[in-house]
């Protein structure tokens, strides 16, 4: 019986798939924002060879009224929840993986920049965020310093093809050019997967994660894979 039952939902998964291949043809489009958003001063970016890592953070409201926060760099307003552990730890350790794998940069990691940061913090209270970080990538020598913010965390509630709620990401990363404190590009996941009944434009994704339920680290890495798809090289974009 519980081989019977398996065969069918493998049949079943493949006749989803199919219909949804089948509308999305038709429609002659698959969206491809997955989550994601992009933003790319690509002339800007020229240059910055030297990037230093501040540690990715977590920002989440201490009121439990509250279920909005703002990106410390931009100002853009994201949901949040709370969360244990360090997930943005595994998150910024998925995006340097991104980053190193191009070859392009040389990256001044997280374990080294984090004491600067703190010294700097606390000698410059009351300053914004981007000038802070300004400051801690001058004293480093870089040309850029990356920060990453991670705003909410839920985890999938069930199995890989049975859920009661589904895996929940929301995060932001900015690229600061040390110069002058402008963010030359910034890189925007925030995502609930969704079923392919909800969304058939979601196939792609849920192909790519083997037709079930993901987990939020492996909708983290679907959106690390996102935003890198636009993030500068070294000698800028055209």
């Amino acid at each position: 019986m519980i081989i019977m039952e398996k065969h069918l939902s493998f049949y079943l998964v493949r006749l989803l798939l199919c219909g949804a291949i089948s509308v999305a043809l038709l429609t002659g489009c698959v969206s491809k924002n997955a989550g994601g958003a992009n933003t790319l001063r690509r002339k800007a970016a020229s240059g910055l060879k030297k990037i230093a890592v501040v540690p990715f953070q977590a920002v989440t409201s201490d009121d439990p009224g509250i279920r909005v926060v703002q990106c410390p760099v931009c100002g853009t307003t994201f949901r949040t929840c709370d969360f244990a552990g360090n997930p943005e730890k595994k998150i910024e350790e998925i995006f340097l993986k991104g980053i190193e794998s191009s070859e392009q940069y040389s990256l001044i990691p997280s374990g080294y920049v984090d004491g600067v940061y703190k010294r700097v913090s606390a000698t410059l209270f009351g300053k914004s965020p981007p000038e802070i970080l300004t400051e801690v990538g001058k004293e480093i020598g870089a040309d850029g310093i990356i920060a990453g913010y991670l705003f909410y965390y839920m985890e999938r509630k069930g199995f890989g093809y049975s859920v009661e709620r589904p895996a929940s990401v929301a995060f932001c990363v900015h690229l600061i050019r040390v110069k002058d404190g402008v963010s030359v590009w910034k890189g925007v996941f925030d995502k609930t997967q969704s079923s392919l009944m909800e969304n058939l434009f979601d196939i792609l994704p849920f192909i790519k994660g083997g037709g079930k339920w993901v987990t939020t680290e492996e909708l983290s890495r679907e959106g690390i894979d996102e935003i890198l798809k636009n993030f500068p090289n070294s000698k800028g974009d055209s």
